[in-house]
């Protein structure tokens, strides 16, 4: 064995070409659709793919983005726009399933989060007046 064998063994690489050390791959799949020169990125959940609806309307949304939504027909708005509300609604939904003690401990958390970063600007606040006038006198 030579001394450029022991080399490349030592050497080997494990692991992703390009991967980050400590950085890891999402878990949900994504899929890319590429339709005439144009990317488009979803994902699934949960190792599952996005559904082929949402690819769709999301190819929608693009084109209405970069295109002006005149450029798109009564049908693909209309179905854009019923996916986009069905999203939102289907989000609402599952942000209500939260027990009343998880509601109670995440409104009393974003309350303090508010107070404190209130008080935070305040003092800077202040101390910058306070600076100012004492420049002014």
């Amino acid at each position: 064995m030579s001394a450029s064998d022991v080399v490349a063994d030592i050497l080997a690489h494990h692991g992703v070409k390009g991967m980050r050390w400590g950085v890891r791959r999402s878990r949900s799949s994504s899929v890319t659709v590429t339709e005439k020169g144009k990317k488009l990125k979803t994902s699934g959940g949960h190792d599952r793919p996005a559904h082929s609806d949402a690819v769709r309307a999301r190819t929608i949304g693009q084109v209405g983005k970069k295109s002006g939504l005149k450029a798109l027909s009564n049908e693909e708005l209309q179905a854009f726009n019923q996916r986009i509300n069905l999203e939102q609604q289907a989000k609402r939904l599952s942000y209500n399933d939260k027990s009343p003690p998880k509601k109670f401990v995440l409104t009393l958390l974003g309350q303090t989060g508010k107070q404190q970063a209130s008080e935070a600007a305040n003092t800077v606040a202040s101390a910058q007046v306070k600076k100012l006038l004492a420049k002014a006198a």
